[in-house]
């Protein structure tokens, strides 16, 4: 078996807010669909990395799924970067919810809230030259 690629879907109640959140830091929409007259889903992707946004309770879903994205689950998303400057540059004004700092294993982090209320980790990782 080969997985292919793992991509986070944020459930959030403004998908718009959280789509500018990730607009800021470079990603581009791919797939927009429309939930009556707001957006219900967006697609966005950044180099390699591909990232979901929908609504909660998404009337495009099956039953069961829209029944599960109303519950208070929340993510956490890891992103990699190699410029965490350039990252708190584009966020000046979002929501920090853990400082910048020095991690254990040698990243340097700082965690937001983006505008669904999911945390999102930036890390800049020291690896030591091959």
């Amino acid at each position: 078996m080969k997985i292919s690629r793992a991509t986070p879907v944020l459930f959030v109640d403004d998908v718009e807010a959280s789509r500018d959140f990730f607009r800021r830091l470079g990603f581009e929409v791919l797939v927009e669909i429309p939930e009556d007259e707001r957006v219900g889903f967006s697609l966005l992707q950044k180099d390699d990395v591909q990232l979901m946004v929908e609504t909660r309770g998404n009337a495009n879903e099956p039953p069961a799924l829209r029944a599960l994205s109303r519950e208070s689950r929340l993510a956490v998303v890891f992103v990699e970067v190699d410029d965490l400057d350039a990252v708190i540059g584009a966020l000046s004004d979002a929501k920090i919810a853990v400082e910048r700092h020095t991690t254990f294993y040698h990243a340097d982090e700082i965690t937001y809230e983006e505008p669904g209320g999911n945390l999102v980790t930036f890390a800049k990782m020291d690896r030591p030259a091959p």
